[in-house]
């Protein structure tokens, strides 16, 4: 077959989870003999509106890599979702190709553009969803106060969200516990008041952006989630498309081989890898590995990752480790050197206060033998079971981390209890299960099978 896969970010330039995802669908297909082109969003504050693209060949991948400056758009957030350059450049180019299948990579920077100009040419489409775009436009459904959207909401929170971006009403809503945001949403249930603030125009932008985004969806042949739990929060949502299925993502072992046992150490070593953001929990993780008692066993932790450079995170956590001496911020490290890192963990946390899907490194993690230690939210609980492989606790509860990781110092046999890992697919499967979900959508397979 030929494939046109279109992601918002691809390796080397940007490596996390949904772009390793990419890279090793890719790799895989292309090994077993199928036609693979990459196209991805490598900037879009570079140029002008029209995207400009530079094709090369990386790891004996074809790639084009798109850039273009949104903010030259007359509407900056509608572009976001509905641009209309970017459409008009992907149906040229899939014009030009004649893919047999266009495989989107989740809708963030992509928008609606990609499936419309799939569907105007009448080719299958299958979308990988990896977190929750199409329903909020902060992508992870967790408001400025630190609170998740536990259900739909009215439009006028999403307006609050992007306003409480800045910190003139994001402080004093921090302080008021939600209370302004909650003032904001009431206020705006009156059309007058919503006028009068200004408010009203923001507020059809995201009932714009709802209705389209449900329309596209509805026209995507197929939709994978890596959770159940994805699936089951779009669903209330409103988001459906015409199929939705769930497929366990699988992992690279090649960086895992020889890693399933850790090296012994007297300091019980705890663990943090990925993006440090706000809404990967991680101001509770120091938080609460200041306040274990480690008169009977010692114990360090170490913070692999940094921050988004648009982003003073990582300074308010430097600040607030204070200089102990127990915690080190170890900064980012190649995909090809997790088994190592993992090799190092006596065990992973994850703190997260969003609605994780299938995080990546805790699938990593269980298949080297790490405990994890996870908040109980989103997908964790698919992969993580408590006392079984690891142990959870309430999202952004401090006590609740802290005691669960105080029961691993107090307890020093239970890290080894909880070594029991996960099932995880491999490449192999995983990829043999997309080939014939794409050969469904084919007339030509079907008509043949």
């Amino acid at each position: 077959m030929r494939i046109a896969l279109i992601t918002h970010h691809f390796p080397p330039s940007y490596n996390a989870g949904a772009e390793q995802y990419a890279y090793r669908i890719v790799q895989e297909l292309q090994r077993q003999n199928h036609s693979v082109e990459i196209v991805c969003i490598e900037s879009i504050i570079l140029g002008s509106l029209t995207p400009t693209c530079l094709t090369e060949t990386y790891n004996n991948l074809l790639v084009h890599r798109l850039s273009f400056d949104v903010r030259q758009a007359p509407d900056i957030f509608e572009w976001s979702f509905r641009n209309p350059e970017l459409g008009q450049w992907m149906q040229d180019y899939l014009q030009r190709t004649c893919p047999d299948i266009v495989h989107i990579n989740s809708g963030y920077l992509l928008g609606g553009a990609v499936s419309e100009a799939a569907c105007a040419l009448g080719i299958p489409t299958v979308l990988t969803l990896h977190d929750y775009w199409f329903a909020c436009p902060q992508i992870t459904l967790l408001r400025q106060d630190g609170n998740v959207c536990r259900e739909p909401v009215p439009p006028a929170r999403c307006v609050w969200c992007s306003l409480s971006e800045k910190r003139r009403f994001r402080l004093p809503d921090q302080y008021l516990h939600g209370g302004l945001g909650g003032a904001f949403v009431q206020l705006t249930q009156s059309d007058t008041a919503a006028k009068l603030i200004g408010a009203s125009p923001k507020i059809e932008q995201i009932s714009v952006r709802r209705a389209y985004l449900k329309q596209v969806l509805e026209k995507i042949d197929l939709a994978v989630s890596p959770s159940q739990f994805l699936i089951a929060k779009l669903a209330e949502y409103g988001l459906k498309p015409r199929r939705i299925l769930y497929v366990p993502m699988s992992l690279d072992r090649a960086h895992l081989s020889g890693n399933s046992r850790h090296d012994p150490s007297d300091t019980f070593r705890i663990g943090y890898l990925g993006q440090l953001a706000p809404h990967k929990g991680v101001h509770l993780l120091i938080e609460g590995f200041k306040r274990l008692d480690k008169s009977r066993r010692r114990c360090r932790l170490v913070l692999h990752g940094k921050a988004p450079d648009s982003l003073p995170y990582e300074r308010e956590l430097r600040r607030h480790a204070n200089r102990q001496p127990e915690i080190t911020f170890a900064g980012p490290y190649p995909n090809s050197e997790v088994g190592r890192v993992l090799n190092d963990l006596d065990v992973l946390v994850v703190p997260s206060i969003w609605y994780e899907n299938r995080p990546t490194v805790i699938v990593e993690a269980l298949a080297t033998q790490t405990p994890v230690v996870a908040s109980r939210i989103g997908g964790i609980p698919e992969l993580v079971k408590h006392n079984e492989n690891g142990l959870l606790f309430e999202p952004g509860s401090l006590n609740g981390l802290t005691e669960q990781l105080q029961r691993l110092l107090d307890e020093p046999d239970l890290a080894n209890r909880l070594r029991n890992g996960y099932p995880v697919p491999t490449i192999q499967e995983e990829v043999e299960t997309l080939v014939s979900l794409y050969e469904s959508l084919l007339p030509s397979f079907t008509s043949h099978n």
